[in-house]
């Protein structure tokens, strides 16, 4: 009995002690020395490795001391015993979104919203993520759910713009791998022209258009707007009536085509995501561009910020104002201040201006920050180049194509300077690689010229055929507007 007695009493003060340091690592985490709780709570967590209330305290203090590396094994051992913990489901979306693994934090935060859908913290996380893995389409949902929750957040109304924009350019790059000659994408790229102000081209793309499907609506639309612009009211009004009499759809059964006439569009949307046909295709871009439209609509009723900002900034840049730009995005960092988004944006915009002294300034301050954006390093780097130091081009522009192998534009400037610094043979691949910018036959020619220096005569004179061909395309385009056809 005596023993017995002794080793209840040692136990009763283990206990004793143990829930003082329990209390103590408690008291820490209150005043924020996380970093001091972490090892009270490993050493209370050897005692009793199956606890998983003192495993979550661990995780919790190594995730708020900034340590996701060690708290991410914690968090996921809570989960095994405890898969609903709603704590744990949410400092490991976190903890995973700081490491860069956004993929294994939406999945979580789905789970998590079952419990919480009116969790702002959780869904914008969950946005952010699917943002990151660049599903915006996932991500419309729940944006759509935060303009109920934060209908006055202008990032919100911004994001959803955005993604729908994503979700429209999707469809019209699907549309054009099924095939450009298609009446459905001559009819897109007929409204991108015109949006852009390239009247010619877009009347020439709606009458490809209607050669293909004569009953195809909006056509004649467009055609008379072309009209409108380029000062023909007499021949706009000929489309007009032709319009007119395009009937409308039967709509017997709910279809894209039928909810978007009838201004539903998010209805349309949903139902033409069923499908990867071109008229599917053709009906998610329309339905997603309206969407992004209203969205852009609602944030332009917002108060004044560096959202509405941003979108008046790319606003005008597609319109090549881009001295109007540039003021937006200095709008934009008056209320966003030190924002690196925005200042890389207005360095774009000043590069665009052609101030090529300006634009190298801001982005070799900018490169400090950020030494891994081949945007950057190519603004830097083709700056240089507009000011004949040519040389001092090459290191941005190389680190400009190895930090994103794909940048065309980027090779493109590279294989020149490379050529006319005598680097003949070493310009071949860049200027091959940027051959999908050559719009006017000058990089073909410039690739004649480095095969002709390195000793491939056949090779130059196919490239040198090719330049002529180009050239000689644009010089028999027609650039005149033509009445309507009979």
């Amino acid at each position: 009995m005596l023993v017995s007695l002794l080793l209840a009493t040692m136990a009763w003060a283990q206990m004793d002690q143990m829930a003082a340091e329990s209390r103590r690592a408690k008291e820490m985490m209150a005043a924020g020395r996380f970093a001091e709780a972490v090892p009270i709570y490993e050493k209370l967590l050897q005692a009793m490795p199956s606890n998983a209330g003192l495993r979550l305290n661990l995780a919790m203090a190594l995730h708020l001391s900034g340590n996701d590396q060690r708290a991410i094994p914690e968090f996921e051992a809570v989960l095994k015993q405890q898969p609903q913990a709603l704590p744990a489901l949410m400092l490991l979306s976190a903890s995973y979104m700081r490491t860069g693994a956004p993929a294994k934090a939406a999945p979580l935060l789905e789970k998590a919203l079952v419990q919480i859908p009116n969790d702002v913290e959780a869904r914008s996380m969950l946005i952010d993520a699917l943002l990151m893995l660049e599903r915006e389409s996932a991500a419309i949902p729940h944006l759509r759910k935060m303009t109920e929750l934060q209908p006055q957040n202008p990032r919100v109304w911004y994001g959803l713009g955005r993604s729908y924009e994503a979700v429209s350019q999707g469809a019209f790059e699907s549309l054009e791998r099924q095939g450009p000659d298609s009446p459905w994408w001559l009819f897109l790229a007929g409204e991108a022209r015109l949006k852009l102000g390239r009247n010619t081209a877009a009347l020439t793309l709606f009458r490809a258009a209607l050669e293909k499907q004569p009953s195809m609506r909006g056509a004649h639309a467009r055609i008379a707007e072309v009209y409108r612009n380029t000062k023909h009211p007499d021949w706009a009004a000929i489309e007009e009536e032709r319009e007119k009499k395009i009937s409308a759809p039967p709509c017997t059964a709910a279809t894209a085509e039928c909810q978007f006439v009838q201004g539903r569009y998010q209805q349309a949307l949903t139902l033409a995501l069923q499908h990867k046909t071109g008229p599917a295709l053709y009906w998610q871009c329309r339905s997603a561009n309206e969407l992004a439209r209203q969205a852009f609509t609602r944030l332009a009723q917002l108060p004044p910020s560096a959202e509405s900002h941003q979108v008046m900034a790319e606003l005008y840049r597609n319109q090549g104002r881009h001295a109007d730009a540039i003021n937006e995005w200095k709008a934009a960092l008056t209320l966003a201040p030190g924002d690196l988004h925005l200042r890389e944006e207005l360095a774009t915009s000043v590069y665009l201006s052609k101030d090529y002294v300006e634009a190298a300034t801001m982005a070799e301050i900018l490169l400090v920050d950020d030494p891994k954006s081949p945007e950057l390093q190519f603004i830097l780097g083709d700056s240089l180049v507009n000011q004949q130091q040519l040389e001092k081009a090459i290191d941005p522009l190389k680190k400009a194509v190895a930090l994103r192998p794909d940048y065309a534009a980027a090779h493109a400037v590279l294989g020149r300077v490379l050529l006319q610094t005598g680097q003949a043979e070493q310009s071949v691949a860049h200027l091959k690689a940027g051959l999908s910018e050559d719009t006017d036959g000058s990089l073909h020619f410039q690739l004649s010229r480095a095969y002709q220096a390195i000793g491939k005569p056949e090779l130059a004179a196919e490239m040198l055929a090719a330049y002529q061909k180009i050239r000689k395309e644009a010089a028999g385009e027609d650039v005149s507007i033509t009445p309507p056809q009979m």
